[in-house]
């Protein structure tokens, strides 16, 4: 007999011959997801925690920049005739945090307030990391035209910084 068969002829078939398995199984089951929700609720998620000052949580403005700089000085030096690479990264603010507010109306006048986690820091809504405002390069090949204008061009598509905010220079020797 395939296992498809024995496995309809098990759920059909109950202890008592009255009642079949696929009842009991069904039960048991949601027995089981009522106690995994309520395990859920009782021990806090691990791994993650929420924050609410801007020091802990994230990235700072400065190793924001400082990975922009590293990413961009290692895919710079890859480009024909970069040659060693030396990147700059200015920033126009630090990040921008939104955060969510709640809103009651009534007949004649509105209130707004932050929206409050459990242990009291507000639900961020949305972050913003800074804006590029400027991008300096040198290297070894910011001398010939044809570089500086790949790299002036690859710069720009990856941080949409307009080409005049992006200096290309020769590398002193």
């Amino acid at each position: 007999m395939p296992l498809q068969e024995r496995l309809a002829a098990w759920l059909r078939a109950g202890p008592d011959r009255t009642k079949p398995r696929s009842a009991s199984l069904a039960a048991a089951l949601g027995v089981a997801a009522m106690v995994l929700i309520l395990c859920s609720e009782l021990w806090p998620a691990s791994g993650g925690s929420r924050t609410g000052d801007g020091a802990s949580s994230g990235q700072t403005a400065a190793s924001y920049r400082a990975g922009l700089e590293q990413q961009l000085a290692g895919l710079i030096a890859q480009v024909e005739g970069a040659g060693e690479t030396t990147v700059m990264v200015t920033l126009e603010s630090g990040e921008e945090r939104i955060y969510a507010t709640d809103t009651q109306t009534g007949t004649e006048q509105s209130r707004q307030t932050h929206v409050l986690l459990e242990d009291g820091t507000a639900l961020e809504e949305t972050t913003y990391l800074p804006t590029v405002c400027g991008v300096a390069v040198v290297c070894d090949g910011g001398g010939d035209v044809g570089v500086e204008a790949r790299i002036t061009a690859l710069v720009s598509a990856l941080l949409d910084v307009p080409a005049n905010r992006i200096c290309v220079e020769q590398r002193s020797h």
